[in-house]
């Protein structure tokens, strides 16, 4: 489109008659063009002036009009939309055109009725404290005690789908007391080809900078990709929205008075360019929520305390909208079948849909003691901080190894991978598939850790030497075996490591079988044992 538009300019070239080229914002001209073209200028936003021109010449009327005070001020026209606009033109009169005009520019309620706050979420980790946070900045702005220039204001929020990184950046904007315009690539991609994608895009930053204070949300940030990236289909495409997306966020921050949250399941797919400071402040994982705040949440369904703490164990490890649509489907059960919902028919609910399977809970739970006591052998009983095991899976929150990045360190990192293979096979005498899998796996990680130091890192069999990014579907059959053969003896080192606490090792899976999880401070008395601290 951009190749036959310019081609018609080059024609026009040609007569020596004036020329007046309108482009969309976020249009780029090619390099050659740039170069011989007039820098352009920004044509000026609708008011209430050129708006009483054109409905008065649209509906053919001479002097002072009725609709004249009808119209909406300068700042509600500013978020004027261009299909607006037609609609309200279609009015049989001036006067009904001004009147539809006002209603089609009243802004709509940016947070749902429905939206929590901060407080009402419970929330309490990294992701919940940096929204408090921005909250409280915010709420000092307002109070005149702190400046816009002073205080961060963007955040990116990542996890795992359904962890609530939309309703956490609700409750922000509800509990600093802003209004927030939510979007998203798809919502924009979907107004048509480039050019009203990009429009889409420069009329939300609009209408948020109009309405300032306020917050933009953007929603599956990571869906823009990165202008680098392997895939090279539509990279041009690609290309010309993130460079307009980049602008417009420079432009927006650079007003008092706005703020930007962003929202992805995958933060490294992302442009460096979106998530660095100064686009995005602070990059914060949005994980799945703790016991207590599973608690808080049932508590708001369920009264009894003692009853609300045994449902969040047969709930942890679950996002919160997982809990929320068990919640609603174990309520229309019981409407159905005309018994009252209470904990013990909850209970009832979980147990029928997530039957027990005690050898496989005991497996997870051994497995996750395996990459906990690991941990605590080679960096020490604090470097554990977390366990959550569910009916299903379990996962271990912990400190890296690889601090310096030394051979020895690289090595360290990959027995904790293979550690919970290790604990099965010491316990059980066999290994599950559970630490296989896609992306993120225990060994997806070790087998890319080692490829790395061979290939890139340099602390391999290729010596001194950059071979690139590993490719896994042109490995030769040597690499192969390599990886194969070294990863056997991590797993081997770390099953070495267990065996003299193979005891203490399955009474912290039993412990764990029944907690469901078990924070720094629970796991102390047994990873203290095995590290000799005090």
């Amino acid at each position: 489109m951009r190749d036959v538009f310019e081609d018609t300019i080059r024609e026009a070239l040609l007569f020596p008659a004036p020329m007046l080229i309108l482009v969309p914002d976020g249009f780029e001209f090619s390099a050659p063009l740039r170069r011989a073209l007039p820098e352009a200028q920004r044509l000026a936003p609708v008011d209430r002036q050129i708006l009483f021109m054109l409905i008065t010449h649209h509906y053919n009327m001479v002097g002072e009009a009725e609709h004249a005070r009808l119209l909406p001020d300068r700042e509600t026209l500013a978020r004027l939309e261009y299909p607006a606009l037609l609609m309200a033109l279609r009015a049989p009169t001036a006067q009904n055109a001004a009147r539809k005009l006002q209603k089609l520019t009243r802004p709509r309620r940016p947070v749902r009725e429905e939206a929590l706050t901060l407080a009402e979420i419970g929330g309490n980790s990294a992701a919940h404290q940096a929204a408090a946070a921005l909250a409280a900045d915010v709420q000092a702005c307002l109070q005149g005690t702190a400046s816009w220039s002073d205080i961060p204001r963007s955040l990116l929020l990542y996890g795992d789908p359904g962890t609530g990184k939309t309703m956490l950046a609700q409750a922000t904007a509800r509990s600093a007391g802003l209004p927030i315009i939510i979007a998203s690539a798809a919502e924009w991609q979907a107004r048509g080809h480039l050019g009203h994608m990009l429009n889409a895009m420069l009329g939300t930053f609009s209408q948020a900078a109009a309405q300032r204070p306020c917050i933009v949300f953007i929603d599956e940030i990571d869906s823009f990709g990165s202008r680098d990236g392997r895939d090279q289909h539509n990279s041009n495409y690609r290309r010309q929205v993130i460079n307009v997306l980049l602008k417009e966020i420079d432009k927006f921050l650079a007003v008092d008075g706005t703020l930007l949250l962003g929202a992805c399941n995958a933060v490294d797919t992302i442009d460096p360019a979106i998530c660095r400071p100064g686009r995005f402040d602070k990059v914060v994982e949005l994980g799945r929520p703790h016991l207590r705040q599973v608690a808080h949440m049932l508590r708001q369904v369920f009264t009894e305390p003692e009853e609300v703490l045994g449902l969040a164990r047969l709930c942890v490890g679950q996002t919160p909208a997982e809990i929320d649509a068990t919640v609603r489907a174990a309520k229309a059960t019981a409407r159905r079948e005309g018994i009252p919902f209470d904990a013990s028919y909850f209970t009832a609910h979980l147990k029928c849909n997530r039957p027990e399977r005690p050898a496989l809970e005991r497996r997870i739970a051994l497995h996750e003691a395996g990459h906990a006591f690991v941990t605590a052998l080679l960096l020490g009983a604090s470097a554990v901080e977390r366990i959550v095991i569910t009916k299903d899976v379990g996962m271990t929150t912990r400190g890296t190894a690889i601090i310096e990045g030394t051979t020895h360190e690289f090595e360290g990192e990959m027995a904790i991978l293979l550690a919970g293979r290790a604990a099965e096979h010491l316990v059980l005498g066999d290994v599950s598939a559970g630490s296989g899998g896609g992306p993120g796996s225990d060994l997806e990680r070790a087998t890319r850790l080692q490829l790395h130091c061979d290939q890139v890192f340099g602390l391999g069999i290729h010596g001194p030497a950059w071979l690139g990014e590993p490719d896994m579907a042109r490995l030769s059959r040597a690499d192969w075996d390599r990886v194969r053969v070294k990863l056997q003896q991590f797993e081997q080192n770390a099953r070495d490591l267990l065996a003299p606490h193979r005891d203490l090792l399955e009474s912290l899976a039993g412990a764990l079988i029944l907690q469901r999880e078990m924070n720094a401070e629970e796991l102390w008395p047994w990873l203290s044992q095995i590290t000799g601290s005090n």
